[in-house]
């Protein structure tokens, strides 16, 4: 056994074996617990804070919501209540690190006073009434030499709920505004950043340290698959280009840059004050094809069938020298739509801030921030991409390269167009277009006077691109033999279903658009124990891909789906382990603890 849990389980038998004050209390007796009401009344549609205050007896603790050590009892809070009535995800507060004997370093507790905040929502459709509710918190309290058995603390939230329209009455608001400012550095469940983070940084460092914290995670988003697409758009677009000039290659770069920064930040705006995820824009088919008709118009371009010039007038009104500088704002705005659909924690977090504050400049001034340190390193990329053009133009191998350029824009036009393809079609038809170029680009585009390193180097290219495609059909071929999680269509029958059977779920919100889900299917679900432990659970899978599914967006809305992946775990009743949630994509391992953990298995169980 486990050095750790040994010492915890003697740790708490030496209470348990001999009669005393600690063995008879419960962790109610150390601990109280209740709803504070910020509103005497509510409406149907409406959302709302709630606050709850939890006070544990000076010399006990009780640990936080995410312990570090197996055998801890996490606080949690969650809620018994109609239907109608939703709760989204609860924030608590920043753990004092406390150190024990039976631990090597110190560990997260809660003590004291504290509070805990949560958002409500109740449905359009409820009636005027007065509907019951209890809220329910799961403790273990500790002092330095004693640990109580969990305890379940309950107090009562019922909502009297007015006709809409109605007039409702404020109370506490002194007390939630010290419980929010109490919650800026605390933590959600599963361990990521409260949605109090962006207030509280606002609130201690001011808004210019805010605004540079914000830029350096726009950079950090780079490091994630969901941007990859940028850069393959960014290379054809400016290696291709003629321009000659370097400062002008670079205004165009800065107009590209522009376009991706304003695209980021309006649809985070709206995804924010609309609680809609950034690809809502693409879950739309008429979108797909437009994006994707556009980068076959560039391609062609490219292939020199036509020139795409700016309009005479425009080019009047700005002068002869901004040629393709609105071309270049306009690919920018297309970028920045590629960046939309997947989104980590860190973007969610400063959602949550921007939905709560409902400030659309702040929400635009934050955005346009995060999406310039998103945007900063394609500035880079485009010039040194366009410096291409500058090499010497020793004959038509310039036309060559763009046609390379040109079959890249149309490889990316199949990407917008994957939602719309049978998925056991797509990665064949990729790899069918791959080889297709390949052998054009070797063999059935020759340069004229060409000496023979070029030729080595079209050759090169082209078998590189037909071996690609080779090992992506491969790939694709035994992915699609290979076992895979046997998941269930997400409805609200199979969840049903699943907590009638007492069986644990697992439910994964995915999209044909978001990387990391695709990512998650290949490295993670396909993982041998993954599957096997899956077994004895109900996989439950939500697919957003296209709007529309009724049944799909009412099981988005229920857990406050705002990005894709989200995975979500339920207990055999049907509650959701929250601290096991997660947004992006995990490895195999870390899946698997999650599973564990749901499951009631120690690491290494089976």
């Amino acid at each position: 056994m486990n050095k750790k849990i040994l010492s915890i389980a003697l740790f708490i038998l030496a209470v348990t074996a001999a009669p005393s004050q600690a063995q008879i209390m419960s962790s109610s007796g150390v601990a109280s617990f209740r709803f504070i009401p910020g509103q005497e009344q509510y409406l149907p549609g409406e959302s709302f804070q709630m606050i709850f205050e939890v006070e544990v007896k000076e010399g006990w603790h009780t640990q936080s919501n995410n312990p570090d050590m197996e055998g801890l009892i996490a606080t949690k809070l969650s809620f018994n209540a109609d239907n109608s009535i939703t709760f989204g995800r609860v924030s608590y507060p920043k753990p004092t690190m406390e150190k024990f004997d039976f631990s090597d370093k110190p560990l997260p507790t809660f003590k004291g006073k504290f509070y805990l905040a949560v958002t409500g929502a109740l449905a359009q459709q409820m009636a005027p009434g007065d509907y019951p509710a209890e809220a329910l918190l799961t403790i273990q309290a500790c002092s330095d030499s004693a640990c109580i058995a969990p305890s379940e603390l309950k107090t009562a939230i019922g909502f009297k709920v007015l006709a809409a329209g109605s007039q409702i009455t404020k109370v506490n608001q002194d007390i939630y505004k010290q419980a929010i400012a109490s919650l800026a550095t605390g933590a959600e469940e599963g361990g990521g950043q409260g949605m109090g983070d962006v207030g509280g940084y606002l609130k201690s460092k001011g808004m210019a340290l805010t605004l540079l914290l914000i830029f350096l995670g726009g950079l950090a988003l780079n490091l994630t698959p969901c941007v990859y697409p940028l850069i393959p758009i960014t290379v054809s677009f400016f290696g291709g280009s003629s321009e000659s000039s370097k400062a002008r290659l670079a205004l165009k770069a800065a107009f590209y840059f522009l376009g991706m920064t304003v695209m980021y930040s309006l649809l985070g705006v709206v995804a924010a004050l609309t609680g809609g995820m950034f690809g809502a824009m693409l879950q739309h088919w008429a979108v797909m094809i437009l994006l994707a008709g556009a980068m076959v118009g560039l391609s062609l371009s490219m292939f020199g069938l036509y020139d795409i010039r700016v309009p005479d007038f425009l080019s009047q009104v700005g002068g002869a020298n901004r040629e393709g500088y609105i071309g270049s704002f306009l690919m920018g705005l297309t970028a920045g739509i590629i960046a939309a659909p997947c989104i980590g924690p860190f973007v969610l977090g400063l959602l949550t801030f921007v939905g709560e504050m409902g400030d659309p400049f702040l929400g635009f001034l934050l955005f346009f921030t995060l999406a310039a340190g998103l945007g900063a390193p394609y500035v880079v990329l485009a010039i040194f991409s366009g410096g291409i053009s500058l090499l010497p133009r020793s004959g038509m191998w310039m036309v060559w390269v763009k046609k390379v350029f040109a079959f890249i824009l149309l490889g990316m036009a199949l990407y917008f167009l994957r939602p719309l393809i049978p998925k056991e079609a797509y990665i064949p038809i990729f790899a069918i277009f791959m080889g297709i170029s390949g052998v054009y680009l070797a063999f059935f585009s020759q340069v004229a006077g060409a000496g023979w390193k070029f030729r080595m180097a079209q050759v090169t290219v082209g078998v590189l691109a037909v071996i690609g495609g080779g090992l992506l059909w491969a790939s694709s071929a035994s992915h699609a033999q290979g076992p895979h999680i046997q998941w269930q269509k997400g409805t609200q029958a199979a969840l049903d279903k699943a907590r009638a059977d007492g069986a644990a779920a697992v439910i994964d919100f995915t999209a044909d658009w978001c990387i990391p889900c695709k990512e998650l299917e290949h490295y993670t679900f396909s993982d041998p124990k993954v599957i096997e432990l899956s077994a004895r659970l109900r996989p439950i899978q939500v697919d957003l891909t296209k709007s529309g599914d009724a049944e799909a967006d009412e099981l988005k809305k229920k857990f406050e789906v705002q990005g894709v992946p989200t995975v979500v775990f339920l207990d055999s009743s049907g509650a959701e382990r929250q601290d096991l949630r997660f947004v992006g994509f995990v490895d195999a391992d870390e899946f698997l603890g999650r599973m564990k953990g749901l499951l009631g298995l120690a690491d290494g169980g089976n």
